[in-house]
């Protein structure tokens, strides 16, 4: 017996084998529409939580560098991983026990701080943040500015972000 009464018993082998792929090929694009809308949701949703975490990473810097200039020093070590390394605009590297010490034996002394250009990144549990950075300080008795870029490296540990390196270069064309 035919499908259809007006289709021929040796094209019914045809039909089936087109309604096959047919049904094949509307399966396919409806799985891929519901792909598309699943990651176009997930795009949409994952945007505002990236703004917000590349937002949280520039106050972060912003309230490292109020505790520069506050002298905040118990602040600071709790924002700075224990394998923090940092890199000034003269090439030296200090660890963090070296900076901490500097900071409460009152060997460098940030006066103020004025943060500019500040643009974050997140991947996943690491962030990088780079900028501009202008200070005046007072180092071993001496006052200084300094005006240079820098990049600083977040990394999230049990929730909680802290710095682990940092390296700044001098601006020389002010």
């Amino acid at each position: 017996m035919s499908l259809c009464a007006f289709i021929p018993i040796e094209q019914e082998n045809r039909v089936t084998k087109f309604c096959k792929i047919a049904i094949l090929a509307l399966c396919l694009t409806l799985g891929s529409l519901l792909l598309f809308a699943a990651n176009y949701t997930r795009a949409k949703t994952a945007a505002p939580q990236q703004a917000a975490d590349e937002e949280q990473i520039k106050q972060l810097e912003r309230d490292r560098q109020d505790a520069f200039v506050r002298g905040d020093v118990d602040a600071l070590e709790r924002e700075t991983a224990n394998d923090y390394t940092t890199i000034n605009g003269m090439g030296k590297l200090s660890t963090k026990p070296q900076m901490m010490q500097n900071l409460r034996q009152a060997k460098t002394k940030v006066l103020s701080v004025k943060l500019d250009d500040l643009k974050a990144r997140v991947y996943g549990d690491t962030a990088v943040l780079t900028g501009r950075y202008r200070d005046v300080n007072v180092r071993e008795g001496i006052q200084r500015e300094t005006d240079a870029l820098f990049m600083r490296i977040f990394v999230k540990n049990k929730g909680h972000w802290q710095a682990v390196a940092y390296q700044q270069t001098p601006v020389l064309d002010k």
